[in-house]
């Protein structure tokens, strides 16, 4: 289940529905990802992305 930014609560990611977006349209940082799920979610995009 994802839940939009600001809500408290964490987002569950699917690393298969990758997208390419332009730099112009990301907005500004909304929060910060703990080490640990930085890393869990690179994890999965390498996973993903070598198949």
């Amino acid at each position: 289940m994802n839940r939009g930014p600001g809500d408290g609560r964490c987002a569950v990611e699917d690393a298969e529905q990758v997208r390419a977006v332009s730099v112009e349209r990301v907005g500004p940082a909304v929060g910060r990802l703990p080490f640990e799920a930085l890393d869990a979610l690179d994890d999965a995009l390498r996973l993903h992305l070598a198949s």
